[in-house]
């Protein structure tokens, strides 16, 4: 026998508990998380899992279920975000539209500067609406969005403050 002997793998054989032919997408990052990101006609179900995070692989929210289950290195994540967009909502009603380009992800940082509560509707895109909700002073809020493009992904988005009047609100967009 030979010292110069190499060992095969086959396609049915795990490498670190995992098929061979995924090995090099696993994440050694130890704050990576799976997310469900739902298609632009996903139902009401799939619609809700938007946003939320698991540590482990999801199963399918339902049978024939077509969203993306996607493993997020933050890591990877970290070193391209840039904030794409700064303003301040000064009470009830006030609105900005901010208009951009960025990556397929996208997080609006809301921050309440009192002096009541007061929170933000955002609608993107035209197509997806979401709000923080009534938020104390000093609360800070983080929302995410994403889309399935080849980036620079464009990107509209529509926000206003509600809740109290003469209360002020700063925003950062990252993406």
């Amino acid at each position: 026998m030979s010292d110069d002997w190499g060992q095969h793998i086959g396609d049915d054989q795990l490498v670190h508990g995992l098929p061979k032919h995924m090995v090099g997408v696993a994440s050694t990052d130890a704050n990576a998380y799976w997310e469900i990101v739902p298609g632009k006609n996903a139902c009401f179900a799939c619609q809700a899992m938007r946003g939320k995070r698991f540590v482990h692989r999801p199963s399918p929210v339902h049978p024939n279920c077509n969203c993306e289950v996607r493993l997020v290195s933050q890591n990877a994540r970290q070193r391209q975000i840039q904030t794409v967009a700064t303003g301040t909502l000064q009470g009830y009603g006030d609105n900005e539209t901010e208009k951009f380009t960025a990556g397929q992800i996208i997080t609006a940082e809301l921050h309440s500067l009192g002096p009541f509560t007061a929170g933000v509707w955002l609608r993107v895109d035209g197509e997806e609406e979401r709000t923080t909700g009534l938020m104390l002073p000093g609360q800070v809020m983080k929302l995410e969005f994403s889309k399935f493009r080849e980036a620079p992904v464009p990107w509209v988005v529509f926000l206003m403050c509600i809740g109290g009047d003469n209360s002020t609100i700063t925003y950062r967009i990252h993406g």
